[in-house]
């Protein structure tokens, strides 16, 4: 497959309801000074045990992302929420966003209609190599009456442009598998996000569906057809018809955002024993104590058609 016929650049512009509404970090983050005693005694009768979960202050969560060659971005600020609790974390609003490029600054505007998101109007162009700054500031968290500032930066890498990808189902694991095909410099430390669309349409949206990997992967700096993503065959939305074009997102990300995103996923997943210890933060790149993380990063795209002879499985 030729990689440099069929990958082009998608340019999405910020749908909220399809891509980023679901996309919610405070939901995922945990307070990190959270209390969590419980006492088990191995009798013949049975006891009522009450649990005590101990309240912490609220922290600021930050999402948000400057992607290469796109005008427009967005910063979600909300606030944390207790573990356990069955609330959304409510959006903070009113608050003063700046997005910086070293040469530029531009004060992002917040959403009418999506409180406590705040986008950009194309004043600042991604540009791999640069280092993007945000600054927030006039929000009061923790209720004291004084306004608190917070700030995080982020290099933006570059990233190869992909060869081609193939996706193959596999009956063992019942998903499609896409399979890169690309080159890397096996000279430098990389590491990247993977994506994916279906006829232009982000699929892989939430930060649990973000694939990472390191370019460990690449042998002697060749992905020979390296399983980066996979796309399951149990939602409605990911039943495959002839003339689907599925693209892959491929992004160079930085090791600390690489990091995060494997915390993320790590403490969403599955803890057993059951009563092992809470869960804690995520590491991100917020000042001041807040949660969350701000990105930077370059992208590049490959596209796989499907048709009569690799739609069957």
């Amino acid at each position: 497959m030729d990689g440099s016929k069929n990958a082009y650049i998608v340019r999405h512009r910020l749908d909220f309801k399809n891509k980023f509404t679901d996309c919610s970090i405070g939901v995922m983050l945990f307070l990190k000074n959270l209390s969590f005693c419980l006492l088990l005694f191995f009798s013949s009768c049975t006891e009522y045990i009450d649990i005590e979960l101990e309240t912490t202050s609220k922290r600021l969560v930050v999402e948000g992302m400057v992607m290469s060659d796109q005008e427009y971005h967005y910063v979600r600020l909300t606030q944390s929420i207790p573990f356990l609790s069955d609330t959304i974390s409510p959006p903070v609003s009113g608050a003063t966003v700046m997005l910086s490029d070293g040469d530029r600054n531009e004060y992002l505007s917040e959403s009418d209609e999506y409180p406590g998101y705040y986008i950009s109007l194309g004043g600042i162009v991604g540009q791999p190599g640069k280092t993007y700054s945000l600054f927030i500031s006039e929000v009061d968290i923790n209720g004291d009456g004084e306004d608190e500032v917070y700030s995080a930066s982020c290099y933006m890498p570059s990233v190869t442009q992909p060869d081609s990808i193939r996706i193959v189902y596999d009956d063992s694991w019942e998903v499609w598998k896409v399979l890169l095909y690309a080159k890397d410099n096996p000279d430098t430390d990389d590491y990247y996000l993977f994506r994916i669309f279906k006829n232009r349409t982000l699929i892989s949206d939430r930060l649990g569906e973000y694939s990472v990997v390191s370019d460990q992967f690449f042998d002697g700096g060749v992905a020979n057809g390296v399983w980066v993503q996979s796309i399951a065959d149990s939602e409605d939305h990911e039943v495959f018809s002839v003339g689907d074009v599925i693209t892959l997102q491929m992004c160079g990300i930085t090791k600390e955002y690489f990091e995060f995103i494997e915390a993320v996923q790590e403490e969403n997943r599955f803890r057993y024993p059951l009563f092992s210890g809470p869960p804690a933060n995520a590491e991100g790149n917020i000042t001041n104590g807040g949660l969350g993380f701000f990105a930077a990063f370059s992208a590049k795209y490959a596209t796989f058609e499907f048709d009569e002879t690799n739609l069957v499985k």
